[in-house]
């Protein structure tokens, strides 16, 4: 999720989440604007880099391949791609999903990816590579890193999709109780920069992202379309979730979960970001999102949706440079 806001949104214990195994439990949110994205394993495009470096490293291991894992430790100038540490399966990731056809793409659930030997998942790999003229980070990250995979890891893959478990959002008994976004609360986000901080400019955050709630007692989402937050709650929930609402428009959504009693806004140290384990309802932390859509006059249903993979048929350790 490179350059998106990463937030850390804790929703506000109950009297359940004083025990010790509940508060590890009760992570935060990981959130940007995030859209859960349609898999593009296309085959790379004829611009390829001029020169490659690709070395051996060894990656951390908490980070799950390259400095969290998904793009953030990228260092790129027109014309020049430098990716440090990560796992062939992170690169994979950011050639054939965030960047697969030369735009950057929001991500949502992370995308499964199967096949291939372990050691993708495990060891690492720098790349230093250099273009003839000055295309841009997206299309380096993307068709050209594709080619540079396709070329020194003899990289094969290809798209499936089954039916797989998912969230369905839809307008709950009474009616959905959603406010109509008001205009000059957010500031529009535009994936092909980016993100630069909105907070301090007269009190703008960027629409369609969580921002906490300045009272402690939840978040809001400025600027957001039903799909948008239905993303949103897929980075963090055990399953996609699937807007089955019908509602269009644009709004400003509170997602509130007030605690128990005051006290139990004493403990809230912040801890570590961590990796993210995705939250079931019977979390605690999924329980407290499911109890907060209903809030808004929504709900959340367990459903059956189509869901999108990436199989990989063929890789190899890289050629010599």
């Amino acid at each position: 999720m490179s350059e998106s806001v990463l937030l850390r949104l804790r929703f506000t214990r109950n009297a359940a989440l004083r025990r010790p195994w509940a508060r590890a439990t009760a992570a935060a949110i990981v959130v940007g604007m995030l859209n859960v994205p349609t898999i593009l394993a296309q085959s790379a495009g004829s611009q390829k880099f001029e020169v490659v470096s690709v070395r051996p490293c060894k990656v951390d291991a908490e980070s799950g391949g390259g400095r969290k894992g998904n793009g953030e430790s990228a260092s790129a100038s027109p014309g020049r791609l430098d990716l440090s540490c990560r796992t062939v399966m992170s690169l994979i990731r950011l050639a054939y999903v965030q960047f697969a056809d030369g735009e950057r793409r929001a991500l949502g659930q992370d995308v499964p990816i199967e096949g291939g030997p372990a050691w993708i998942g495990s060891e690492g790999y720098a790349i230093d590579a250099k273009a003839e003229g000055a295309p841009g980070q997206a299309m380096m990250s993307g068709p050209m890193l594709q080619a540079l995979l396709e070329d020194r890891f003899r990289l094969k893959l290809h798209h499936g999709a089954r039916e797989v478990p998912v969230y369905a959002l839809s307008v709950a008994k009474g009616g959905a109780k959603l406010q109509v976004a008001q205009s000059g609360k957010c500031i529009p986000r535009d994936l092909a920069r980016p993100m630069p901080s909105a907070q301090g400019q007269a009190g703008l955050f960027h629409c369609g992202v969580f921002v906490p709630s300045s009272t402690k007692d939840g978040a809001y989402m400025y600027g957001t379309t039903l799909a948008n937050f239905c993303a949103q709650l897929s980075i963090v929930l055990d399953r996609r979730v699937v807007d089955k609402t019908g509602i269009a428009g644009v709004f400003d959504i509170h997602v509130e979960t007030r605690p128990a009693d005051p006290g139990d806004m004493a403990d809230s140290t912040p801890r570590s970001p961590g990796p993210l384990v995705p939250a079931s309802p019977t979390d605690p932390l999924g329980s407290a999102i499911f109890a907060a859509v209903q809030k808004v006059g929504l709900r959340l249903e367990s459903a059956k949706g189509s869901g999108d993979f990436l199989v990989v048929d063929r890789v190899e350790k890289p050629t010599a440079n």
